[in-house]
């Protein structure tokens, strides 16, 4: 038998030596602060607007504290993607976010888009520090899946009166013919369905939006509704079982009249308003108030908000029972702009919260002598067929009575070669313009309002035709 000599086996055994080391130790081991990111963006059906999570995992594998470290995003393509700077926590603060070897952290960025017609946002997530031993693994590339701006959506719901008050469709309550109307980013114009005999109503193939209003017009006897609050269609068959609630009209039940103790006042001079409330309902009517000057003209009596009582704005606590009248005595004072307009008064509207601005509205006007103004004006016939006033287009030659609502001639004036006429020294109020000769105006009744300074508005128009 052959034998093999001592050194043969030693050598042997150096050899096998030689290799587990090499087996066994690397050739190159990275040392220090090694930022690892993973990146992923939650799923859903996103629209434009909403605030998309995408969950991002920060680790240090590497052997020593890792400083300074800071997150940014950079598109790749597709929708422009805006991250939200707060959702980046301490990547984004200014000296950055401390890693301690082995520790991990798990961000939420919140992102949106501006539009789907760009294709799904593609981002690199980038998080690193300074003195990283290896770079490869500091990119996280993901995609953001937004819906296809082709995708459509179904509508459909039904409006009910609610005649029993309690809040819910109930059988019979399905109000027919009305007008349901919807709109939503991109659309140029109201999608229109008509409501069935049972009051019901659907849209089919609705673009996709995040903020889609609904409501009813030409609700059928009188039956009044808001605005229900905007839907977001994305697809997912959510918005098939819609209920728009109708309600009588306050004014079934409660009527309002303002009447005040003088015809004439001047600027400055206290009035006394007396309004009357009834109720000709059989349920009392709660939480009215008083909503004066709602057209904000700011020459009405100015009468504090405390003369109003449990009917005040701020309180919103008026009651009127069944067959009740109430009557309210408030005071104000003639403010100086009405003596430019020659004209005050109040005018109310009374309404609860719960009554979808249906109430009941009154007025009662009063003179405010005094002031005086010219008007100055220019006729104008439209030649060219543009709609708008253009030089040459003035009406030359044509006399002009001014009268007053009630027919009484007060002033003529005579347009000039370019169609300019001036009613001088006037007192203000509202009168009537009348065309002798050749022209016409396109209405009935074209009135105009002479105001004094600092309130005159400047110079009118008025466009005619041939007769």
């Amino acid at each position: 038998m052959r034998r093999t000599s001592l050194r043969a086996i030693g050598a042997l055994t150096a050899a096998f030596t030689v290799v587990g080391l090499t087996t066994a130790v690397p050739a190159y081991a990275a040392t220090g602060p090694n930022i690892k990111v993973t990146a992923k963006a939650q799923e859903g059906r996103w629209l434009p607007g909403d605030a998309i999570p995408i969950e991002v995992t920060v680790a240090n594998i590497g052997d020593t504290t890792a400083n300074q470290v800071k997150g940014y995003s950079e598109r790749e393509s597709g929708a422009y993607f805006t991250v939200d700077e707060a959702s980046w926590g301490d990547l984004r603060s200014k000296d950055g976010a401390t890693y301690a070897p082995g520790e991990s952290r798990t961000y939420t960025l919140k992102g949106s888009v501006y539009t789907l017609n760009e294709g799904n946002p593609v981002l690199n997530i980038d998080v690193s520090g300074p003195e990283e031993a290896d770079y490869s693994d500091n990119r996280s590339l993901i995609t953001v899946g937004l819906l296809s701006p082709a995708t459509t959506d179904r509508v459909a719901g039904v409006l009910y009166g609610d005649r029993d008050e309690d809040g819910k469709f109930s059988p019979g309550e399905g109000l027919a013919g009305a007008e349901a109307r919807l709109i939503g980013s991109g659309m140029s114009e109201y999608l229109v369905a008509i409501t069935d005999a049972e009051g019901r109503f659907a849209f089919d193939a609705v673009p996709v939006g995040s903020n889609v209003s609904w409501h009813f017009e030409k609700l059928p006897d009188g039956w009044v509704t808001g605005y229900p609050p905007s839907l977001r269609v994305d697809g997912s068959g959510q918005n098939t079982a819609l209920e728009g609630r109708a309600i009588r009209p306050l004014t079934d039940s409660l009527s309002a009249k303002i009447s005040l103790d003088k015809t004439s006042y001047a600027v400055g001079e206290t009035a006394t308003a007396t309004v009357t409330l009834t109720n000709v309902g059989a349920r009392e009517v709660t939480g009215l108030y008083a909503g004066c000057d709602p057209g904000g003209f700011e020459r009405g009596l100015e009468i504090p908000q405390t003369q109003w009582g449990a009917f005040s704005y701020m309180n919103k606590a008026g009651k009127v029972a069944p067959g009740q009248s109430v009557v309210l005595k408030v005071t104000g004072t003639v403010p100086a702009k009405a003596g430019a307009y020659g004209e005050t008064g109040l005018d109310c509207w009374f309404d609860n919260d719960n009554s979808l601005s249906s109430g009941p509205y009154a007025y009662q006007n009063a003179k405010v002598p005094g002031a005086r103004a010219d008007s100055r004006g220019q006729l104008w016939y439209d030649k060219n067929g543009n709609h708008r006033l253009d030089p040459g287009e003035g009406v030359a030659n044509t006399t002009v009575a001014l009268s007053t609502t009630d027919k009484k001639l007060v002033s003529l004036a005579k347009t000039d070669a370019n169609g300019f006429l001036t009613f001088t020294n006037v007192a203000v109020g509202v009168y009537r313009l009348s065309l002798l000769g050749p022209w016409r105006t396109e209405g009935s009744g074209e009135t105009i309002e002479v105001v004094a300074s600092p309130y005159n508005p400047g110079q009118w128009t008025l466009h005619v035709v041939p007769r």
